[in-house]
């Protein structure tokens, strides 16, 4: 009898700890429910569940390697349980890690076939791998299990979003809102596609009406500024980018957008999750929208490469280590792939355009990182370092043309391109975004960092609408 009871007083302990976690939990006290899970997630032998909240703790509570650990736990302890998979999947696509996050999700479903939650989150993660035909026939499945969730009316719309069918995406994100008028993101996904499409006067009529029936909502008025940004209706643009910033000041995004018009200064970079939230949402078409836009830098780049080095341009010789910063999808580490002799690395903000980059199998590593974090952090030198249109999320280049010159080797080839200001101006933030140089100043800032120019090209880098955009592209080598 005492043997019993001893037995039954550690269950009955741990039954108490899970019982007032999940209660913390569900009054979104995740942080409080941590401690509590963390204790019962030490049990011996402790099941599944316990391991599974303290992961859903820790997501919420930002933790997410953490988290991830205590995910790893709770699926290695039920073995195929589509909950624990697909918290895991969660938890892996919030770090950044979609194709793991996609594996998890496909698992769950193989898991149980019939599970309507399980086969949304993998239509969602197909969907955001460009995998468009197999993930709309998932959110469809499950949309027609459940034909009145708004929820997934919405999932759906945003997948025919992505495939870019935007007249499909309308149809079902107008009886999405219908469902739920009150719901503001949905409506700012509405407004998204027909920005998409390029109506941005029906995007600024679906945001208005919006705002009208769902005040203070920030996402909203982020994309109302975008429909009039479009528009050239640059003063109402910038009250509606102002509003939202008032509502998340903490926004970087929206911060950057409100200086571009003229609402603040203009800081000496962009913040860094504007340039990771712009390209996250643009990996998937990055390529297709360059080529159309007559993009011409990595063929500028790689006739620079050929000119400097002769004998790597006979194929006598090829390049040492090259650094590819800013390597969005790849394009340049592809450009120079033939003439590669050692390792190639590259460095992006956006782990979607690092998942682009790692399918084309050219980098020898590829890091989700800032890239002056990685200048610091790098200790090797390399004999090429790139930067493709990357220092037009750059005003001022007094800190980051040193930071480079310390990164390049003996001989070594810097090549970068930037935006053309006027040629008085040092730099300006443009209503882009972006920023642009003035020649005088670039010249100047690179030969105070020890570079100097062996070729200087200052000509259209692309097209927007029927406009060049001036640009100058350099190859420049360490001074001394």
């Amino acid at each position: 009898m005492l043997a019993s009871a001893a037995e039954t007083a550690p269950v009955a302990a741990l039954a108490r700890l899970m019982e007032r976690g999940t209660t913390l939990l569900q009054q979104g006290r995740a942080a409080e429910s941590v401690e509590l899970f963390r204790r019962a997630a030490a049990v011996p032998d402790a099941p599944a569940l316990a391991h599974g909240l303290l992961a859903e703790a820790l997501e919420a509570s930002g933790k997410l390697p953490e988290a991830l650990d205590a995910a790893d736990r709770a699926v290695s302890a039920a073995g195929a349980d589509p909950a624990w998979l697909r918290a895991r999947a969660r938890i892996r696509r919030a770090l950044g890690q979609h194709l793991a996050g996609l594996d998890d999700a496909a698992a769950a479903v193989m898991a149980d076939p019939s599970d309507i939650e399980s086969k949304s989150l993998l239509g969602i993660c197909l969907s955001e791998a460009g995998r468009h035909d197999e993930a709309l026939l998932l959110l469809h499945q499950a949309f027609s299990a459940e034909p009145h969730s708004a929820q997934r009316a919405a999932l759906l719309a945003f997948a025919f979003l992505r495939a870019g069918r935007y007249a499909a995406a309308e149809e079902v994100f107008a009886l999405a809102e219908a469902m739920a008028p009150q719901a503001p993101g949905i409506a700012a996904l509405r407004a998204q596609n027909a920005l998409a499409a390029g109506e941005p006067e029906r995007a600024a009529a679906i945001a208005e009406a919006a705002v009208a029936r769902c005040p203070g909502d920030a996402p909203l008025l982020s994309v109302l500024g975008q429909a009039r940004q479009r528009l050239g209706q640059h003063a109402a643009a910038l009250d509606a980018y102002a509003e939202a910033l008032r509502l998340d000041p903490a926004s970087g995004y929206l911060r950057h957008l409100v200086a571009a018009l003229g609402g603040e200064p203009p800081p000496a970079r962009a913040d860094s999750r504007y340039v990771a939230d712009v390209f996250d949402g643009y990996a998937s078409r990055f390529e297709a929208s360059l080529f159309a836009l007559g993009y011409r830098v990595p063929g500028m780049m790689l006739r620079m490469v050929e000119r400097a080095r002769p004998e790597v341009a006979a194929g006598r010789a090829k390049l040492g280590p090259v650094l590819d910063l800013g390597c969005g999808t790849g394009l340049m580490g592809a450009t120079l792939h033939d003439l590669l002799g050692d390792a190639l690395v590259g460095v992006d903000m956006s782990p979607r355009m690092i998942e682009e980059a790692r399918a084309k199998g050219v980098y020898t590593r590829l890091d989700c990182r800032d890239i002056e974090a990685a200048l610091r952090e790098e200790q090797g030198l390399y004999d090429v370092i790139l930067l493709a249109d990357v220092l037009c999320y750059f005003g001022d280049l007094d800190g980051v043309l040193p930071a480079l010159r310390a990164r390049l080797a003996p001989g070594g080839l810097l090549l970068l391109s930037v935006e053309a200001a006027a040629p008085e101006a040092r730099w300006v933030l443009a209503r882009t975004g972006r920023y642009a140089h003035g020649e005088a100043y670039l010249r100047e800032a690179l030969r105070s960092a020890g570079l100097a120019p062996r070729e200087f090209r200052s000509e259209p880098i692309r097209w927007e609408g029927e406009n060049p955009v001036q640009g100058h592209v350099v190859c420049a080598t360490s001074e001394g």
